[in-house]
Formats: structure tokens, C-alpha cells, sequence
């Protein structure tokens, strides 16, 4: 199967939803942070020189459609791309997700990440989260582009008190021709109330190829969801 056939109306539902936002406040949130570095799955993902501290000004939109389906958008400043000449990350999104059982949910879906100005980075995957409680596991697996990653993580988030929230993960990840890897993140989240979270989280990964971009650090954020 052509995956623009599959990422096109993905794309376009995900845009429609951004556009019609503001008049269907049912269903909708936006969110808005600021990171002191973005790292995804351990690694920093600003191409320039690692170091502790790259602040990066990040935020989307959510809709849910109140059925099971959603759709949504997010976006990180930063450096991207083999040369670093995107500055904006642009991630599409939707899926399915319910319950079933006795408290179990899942969740079934698609994104595509773009890189303006250098598509080299643009990839596409999908994946299933399946959770219980306070554990969750999620498996991953890129498709086109040549992205075969696979990567399997489980998490969990532990309330410490009512607005106190300890948050701890591990992942392995399978690379096509490439290496393999496993990341981890421990962390602390507190809810400020009116929508507004700050969070501390210890996040690196461990790769022969990854170098100083997955080294093991301290990354503060403050998230503001409305």
C-alpha cells in the first residue's frame, strides 16, 4: 500500500481538526510548554552540539470526537534535520482508543513527523498502547521512508499524593540496519492547578552510535493545557 494513501487523510483530518477548533470548544484542548531540551526516547533531538540545556518552545492541539476517534497536532522549536536547517518539528496524528474489560485501555494509532525545509527527517509509525492501572506499554513501529524501527516501552505513573505524580519508563528499540538501543526515564510531574504542570525527568538512552546526544540528563519543563 502507497503510505501517502494511508498518511494524506491523516493529515488532512489532523489539519481540520486544528482549523475547526475554535468553533467546536467540545472535544478540543490546546497545550503549550516550554522544555529546557527536547529528548525523545533518551536523545536529544537538537542537532547541534549536545549539551544540558537547549530551550525549545513546544505546543498542539487535540480533538476527540467523543466516539473513540481523535485526531491532533504538536510542534518543538529547535534544530532539525542532517544539517540542522529545519527549525520546526510538525507531528500528525489520530487513532482509536477505549476500554475494556475491568479497567484495561487501549489505543491504536498513526503519526507523521515533518521537518520543514529538510525532509530528510520526515518519517512515519504507527502504534498500540495497552494499559491497566498505573502500567501501560506501548509498541511502536515505523513504516516508509525507510523507517523500520521497532520499539517496545513500558511505563508507569505512580500518584504520590493529589497533585504529585511519579513517572518512570524503560524501552528497547530495534534499528534496521542500525543499531540497537534501550532508553529510561525517571521523573516527577506537579500539577500547579488551572491547567499548568511543571515536570523534572532524568531521560537518557544507551547506543554504541548515539554518542553524547543520548547522555543521561536533566530535563525541566512546564506544560500549560486549556
Amino acid at each position: 500500500m502507497n503510505t501517502s494513501t494511508v498518511l494524506r487523510p491523516l493529515a488532512t483530518a489532523a489539519l481540520l481538526a486544528c482549523i475547526a477548533a475554535p468553533a467546536a470548544a467540545e472535544g478540543v484542548s490546546y497545550n503549550v510548554g516550554l522544555t529546557s531540551l527536547y529528548k525523545y526516547n533518551g536523545i536529544d533531538q537538537d542537532v547541534r552540539a549536545p549539551k544540558n540545556a537547549r530551550p525549545a518552545l513546544q505546543g498542539g492541539v487535540d480533538f476527540d470526537f467523543g466516539n473513540g476517534l481523535y485526531v491532533g497536532n504538536w510542534n518543538s522549536t529547535g534544530k532539525f534535520g542532517a544539517q540542522g536547517q529545519a527549525d520546526l518539528e510538525i507531528d500528525l496524528y489520530g487513532g482509536y482508543r477505549g476500554e475494556f474489560g475491568q479497567g484495561w485501555r487501549y489505543d491504536v494509532g498513526a503519526i507523521r513527523f515533518v521537518y520543514p525545509k529538510d525532509n530528510s527527517w520526515n518519517a512515519n509509525e504507527w502504534y498500540v498502547r495497552l494499559g491497566h492501572g498505573i502500567f501501560s506499554a506501548q509498541y511502536g513501529h515505523g513504516f516508509g521512508n525507510g523507517n523500520k524501527t521497532a520499539r517496545l516501552a513500558l511505563s508507569l505513573a505512580q500518584p504520590l499524593s493529589e497533585k504529585l505524580t511519579l513517572e518512570a519508563g524503560i524501552a528497547f528499540r530495534n534499528r534496521h540496519n542500525m543499531d540497537s538501543a534501550k532508553d529510561a526515564h525517571l521523573g516527577l510531574v506537579y500539577d500547579l492547578g488551572g491547567g499548568l504542570t511543571t515536570s523534572a525527568r532524568i531521560s537518557g538512552a544507551e547506543t554504541a552510535k548515539t554518542g553524547p546526544a543520548g547522555k543521561t540528563r536533566l530535563v525541566v519543563g512546564l506544560v500549560k493545557t486549556f
